[in-house]
């Protein structure tokens, strides 16, 4: 059993934790939905913790290597950006609000952990901006960091909920956020 046991635990609890947040999430119901013992559990974590801390930190390499996936494809900048935007806006739609919440209040227990995966993927998407602006991708006259400030402003605001007014469909939401922040206010000058 060894690795299996171990493997369909992390499944069972990246489920669970994406449905119900990790407040929510209980080693009695990891067990329960594994169909293994708690001394299965115990065996291979001290507590509920510590694996999620391990499924996080899976999750967000696993997050990176399919952005840099996406923008290392030979395609041109402006399709990279479209098939990154769609992929982010189908698997955000797997999260609970729960776990959505939770990912970015968690306060010091995950939150050392966050501000390091964070780091990774927010160097990634600089030198990839970068790399469009060089390009002539994106518009000279963009600051790049200013930019990613921005971005990060709308995501905490997105998550915070202020736009919930505003929208019925948290699809169309995303669209305008994205026409936005891809083709401005005057749209695309090519």
């Amino acid at each position: 059993m060894g690795k299996n046991a171990k493997e369909i635990l992390k499944n069972v609890t990246w489920d669970l934790v994406l449905k119900k947040g990790f407040k929510a999430t209980k080693v009695q119901d990891i067990c329960e939905q594994a169909g293994l013992s708690k001394m299965t559990f115990y065996y291979y974590y001290d507590n509920k913790h510590e694996i999620i801390e391990e499924v996080l930190k899976e999750f967000f390499n696993d997050t990176i290597k399919s952005s840099e996936a996406i923008i290392n494809q030979n395609i041109p900048f402006h399709d990279r950006i479209m098939k990154l935007v769609h992929w982010k806006a189908e698997f955000v739609k797997t999260m609970s609000p729960e776990f959505v919440q939770e990912l970015y209040t968690s306060g010091g227990q995950y939150m050392e952990l966050m501000k390091e995966l964070m780091q990774k993927a927010q160097k990634l998407t600089y030198k990839f901006y970068q790399y469009g602006k060089d390009s002539g991708e994106i518009n000279k006259s963009v600051d790049i960091p200013i930019l990613m400030f921005w971005m990060n402003i709308i995501s905490d605001m997105i998550i915070e909920g202020k736009f919930n007014h505003l929208f019925d469909d948290p699809n169309e939401m995303n669209k305008q956020i994205r026409d936005l922040m891809l083709y401005g206010m005057l749209g695309n000058s090519k």
